[in-house]
């Protein structure tokens, strides 16, 4: 059913470890629906409902909340409510666990982390709310927006760029970097998937010399230069797609009976075909 899938997310992305501006956890449909097939997807867009309803999906899973801010109609008029009313006519329920699950310990976070290297990492922004079992009370530093890694050998910020574009599986023009100094080497870095600008004073007092994130403001990226901290950027969505694989793989377990799809047509807003 439906509401096993839910479960599951809860118990890989706690929704009490989202952020609380967010809109994560089951958004639309029936809990007692059986459930055969779900699709996990960054955006949900009708390109990726259409591939949905074709493969015979009855719960799509967007890393994106497709419902974010409070809905005062539903018509066909506007895009995005235009396919939450497909999803409802073809009964497809939506879930989101964007910010859980850049939260939780093991999640999009220190998925990207991994990527640059080994060492000690800890919350930026730890969760405040956290009334749980005494092991994840254990771990609580550990959980929260964005990571501060402290890498066991410093590296300089273009070759850790380079590491991310290959890992990534990225063009050279698809990452932007700034650097102070190209001597310079870095051990304490900040890590944000998505769009990270906000946690950058809790970056730098947490200590980091370099800031790894998806995207950034123009203005963002100057007070980074002038606060004397390296930023790479990545691209939005670069720093998410990737890891919907894994989070199919952690899923799984708690869902053994459902067949979990990793959309095809979802892809970065600006390469459109």
């Amino acid at each position: 059913m439906i509401g096993e899938l839910v479960l599951a997310m809860e118990a890989v992305a706690p929704r009490r470890l989202a952020a609380s501006w967010d809109n994560t956890g089951f958004l639309l449909g029936d809990p007692s629906r059986a459930l055969r097939r779900a699709l996990l997807t960054i955006d949900l867009t009708n390109t990726v409902l259409d591939e949905a309803i074709a493969a015979k999906c009855e719960a799509i899973i967007a890393y994106h909340p497709p419902i974010f801010e409070p809905l005062k109609h539903l018509t066909a008029m506007h895009a995005h409510e235009q396919i939450l009313l497909r999803c409802a006519e073809h009964k497809i329920a939506v879930l989101s666990p964007h910010t859980a699950l850049d939260a939780v310990r093991g999640g999009m976070t220190d998925w990207l982390a991994d990527f640059i290297g080994s060492g000690a990492r800890v919350a930026l922004e730890p969760c405040a709310n956290l009334n749980s079992p005494l092991t994840e009370m254990d771990h609580a530093n550990e959980q929260g927006q964005g990571r501060a890694l402290t890498l066991a050998k410093p590296r300089p910020t273009n070759a850790i760029a380079k590491q991310l574009r290959a890992a990534l599986r990225l063009a050279a023009g698809d990452v932007s970097y700034c650097e102070l100094k190209k001597s310079r080497k870095h051990k304490l870095i900040a890590v944000v998937p998505g769009s990270g600008a906000s946690l950058l004073p809790l970056a730098l007092e947490a200590g980091c010399t370099l800031m790894v994130t998806g995207e950034a403001k123009h203005h963002d990226v100057l007070h980074a230069q002038e606060i004397s901290c390296d930023m790479i950027l990545l691209g939005h969505t670069n720093s998410e797609r990737g890891f919907l694989a894994h989070f199919a793989k952690q899923l799984q377990p708690h869902v053994p009976h459902v067949r979990l799809l990793v959309s095809k047509r979802d892809q970065h807003p600006l390469r459109c075909a």
